[in-house]
């Protein structure tokens, strides 16, 4: 198991926070499908099924771009300075030789986000991204109307 700071805490340590939140959003899904079948003329299995759908695609969407180093400062190499300025508000130029221009160049970029380091809380986002349009599928398909 790896034991250095990035990696964090072992995943029996944070597993119980991870699956409190996912009890919270099952609740909080729960009660805008609620809302919605209260304000519309849906069925209640249709209204939270949809409601676990949208948040499942949610979930995966955010959960992707947090996993894949398209976001956050090591996507674009700046630290703490402006958008595409630097320490001194000038324009920065591109990556020199000695490297101390404070925008890289787009293989650099490119290369940053394609080496960042492992992100288990969007690994696990996308997890639960997965679970509630799964569960908001089964209710909408396995729940439907009979025909006729």
């Amino acid at each position: 198991m790896d034991t250095t700071p990035a990696a964090g805490p072992p995943l029996r340590e944070r597993l119980p926070g991870y699956l409190a939140a996912f009890g919270i959003g099952l609740a909080a899904g729960a009660a805008v499908g609620v809302i919605v079948w209260l304000a519309t003329s849906a069925r209640l299995s249709d209204a939270i099924g949809y409601t676990y759908s949208a948040l499942g695609a949610v979930l995966l969407l955010v959960g992707g771009v947090r996993g894949s180093g398209y976001s956050g400062r090591g996507a674009t190499g700046r630290g703490a300075v402006g958008r595409g300025l630097g320490a001194a508000g000038e324009a920065a130029g591109p990556l020199d030789q000695r490297g101390d221009a404070t925008r890289l160049d787009p293989v650099e970029r490119r290369r940053r986000r394609l080496m960042a380091p492992p992100n288990p809380a969007a690994f696990w986002q996308v997890v639960a991204g997965c679970a509630y349009l799964a569960i908001g599928v089964m209710l909408t398909v396995l729940l439907a109307a009979p025909a006729g």
